[in-house]
């Protein structure tokens, strides 16, 4: 059996009790304005929606409050192996602080904390006095922080306790609930962020060095600046097949430009040219021997300052490079339920799932849509397996319940479920494809609510 895990540790089989998980500044139910059937409001435990939410490639990326390796580690007072994110401490040589803050200026935070026991628990203490003492796993958070914020115990000994700091990357929960996912392992460009990017500007071109001070560059755009001189703003540094993609071009008031491809008989096609604002859609251009060069061209000195912004696929919904996952920790657990989701799957080599609730296999309620290692797809009702149409490359809303997906009748385990929620995979990072919407309820949703649910869709 494998635990769902996040970075240098794994999530205990048993329920994690969780204190202080907050509400984080959006309204307490979704579609308020909307006249929701009787009961179907109130099921709802989740609603993570990144358009809604205004999530940004910015969010998307792993981030934290703290580092903690800047933080004072005192080897005296006991033994502790600290990275930016996780402190783990093996024995405790005194009942002081172990790992402090003792720097300002000092920041609210949020915490996992695995290990302690009732026998020894984990003490946590500023210049104030004691902030806490935690004799139970569990998420906690801690305001309002002074001078020598930090961990100690309440005796010395050895223990094996883990401090995880949460990341401030959060998918948030628009059903009121405060069921808040947190995003591991977002790079916040190409595939793994908002929307589906096919080039990252800053290292997919080449570009003369002597033109690089009438440039500026970003993971998503490239400006060419007053006084670029004539000749390729940029080229793609690969040969290989380069496919259609869009741009949007800002800032021309008397510049040219021109983008040169290859067609797929291995002639130069004719140039698109850019001389006005706008959108642009440019061709696949095809890798040929004869290639001299893909990419956009100064027509002659450039006297605009004019940028090129790619346009993503999937711009409204989150994307998964397979790396990436988001977790909620004490999310309910569930006897019955509903799982509705607009996703998109791409291409693959198996072994992804899409959502998972529960901790540890088998203690799942549901593994919602999964490409197995044969390249088979199958989901999973209380950890009963049922095969289901092929998922690669399929899109749209989909849905689960208890006794069936998308309305074909799927087998039911016996399994009980766990408090995890994990978004993008089973065990961590898994998905490859983006999402949308996604409701998840704490029991079947009849074929009315369902339609209904569809049908306001876009308004929830």
């Amino acid at each position: 059996m494998n635990p769902i895990t996040i970075p240098n540790i794994s999530i205990p089989t048993i329920g994690i009790p969780t204190i202080g998980i907050p509400s984080v500044g959006f309204p307490s139910a979704s579609g308020g304005g909307l006249a929701w059937p009787a009961g179907l409001k109130e099921s709802i435990k989740a609603i993570y929606d990144p358009a809604k939410q205004g999530m940004t490639n910015y969010d998307v990326i792993e981030s934290y409050t703290e580092d903690f390796t800047t933080w004072r580690y005192l080897d005296s007072r006991g033994i502790a192996t600290i990275t930016g994110s996780t402190i783990h401490i093996t024995e405790a040589k005194s009942i002081q602080g172990i790992v402090e803050d003792n720097k300002e200026p000092y920041s609210d935070i949020k915490i996992l904390v695995q290990g302690v026991t009732a026998d020894n628990p984990l003490n946590v203490r500023d210049i104030n006095g004691t902030k806490a003492v935690i004799d139970k796993d569990g998420v906690y958070e801690f305001k309002d922080n002074g001078l020598y914020f930090g961990f100690g115990f309440s005796k010395v000994g050895v223990v094996d306790v883990t401090i995880t700091q949460l990341p401030t990357s959060i998918l948030k929960d628009f059903s009121g609930n405060g069921n808040h996912a947190y995003l591991y392992g977002g790079k916040g460009k190409l595939n793994s962020g908002m929307g589906v990017y096919k080039f990252d500007f800053l290292s997919d071109l080449l570009i003369n060095s002597a033109y690089l001070p009438y440039t500026e560059r970003q993971y998503d755009s490239i400006c060419s600046l007053a006084g670029h001189p004539n000749g390729w703003l940029f080229q793609y540094k690969s040969l290989t097949d380069i496919p259609t993609f869009k741009i949007e071009v800002k800032g021309i008031v008397n510049d040219k430009f021109h983008y040169r491809w290859y067609d797929e008989n291995g002639n130069r096609g004719v140039d698109f040219v850019i001389d006005k604002d706008g959108i642009y859609e440019f061709p696949m251009s095809y890798s040929v021997e004869t290639n001299t060069g893909v990419g956009i061209v100064c027509n002659n000195i450039c006297q605009d300052n004019v940028c090129f912004t790619q346009i993503p696929d999937y711009p409204n919904q989150l994307c998964y490079d397979g790396k990436m996952y988001a977790v909620c920790y004490d999310f309910p657990i569930l006897t019955d339920y509903t799982v509705m989701a607009d996703r998109t799957w791409f291409e693959n080599e198996g072994n992804r799932v899409f959502i998972t609730k529960g901790n540890i296999w088998p203690n799942c309620a549901f593994n919602f849509e999964k490409v197995n290692v044969s390249l088979n797809s199958e989901t999973f009702s209380f950890s009963k397996s049922t095969n289901i149409d092929d998922l690669i490359g399929k899109s749209g809303i989909t849905y689960q319940t208890k006794q069936s997906y998308n309305g074909k009748v799927i087998g039911v385990g016996t399994s009980s479920d766990g408090d995890i929620l994990l978004i993008g995979g089973q065990l961590k990072g898994e998905y490859i494809g983006c999402h949308g919407k996604i409701i998840i309820a704490d029991r079947s949703f009849t074929e009315e609510e369902i339609n209904w649910l569809k049908d306001n869709w876009k308004k929830i």
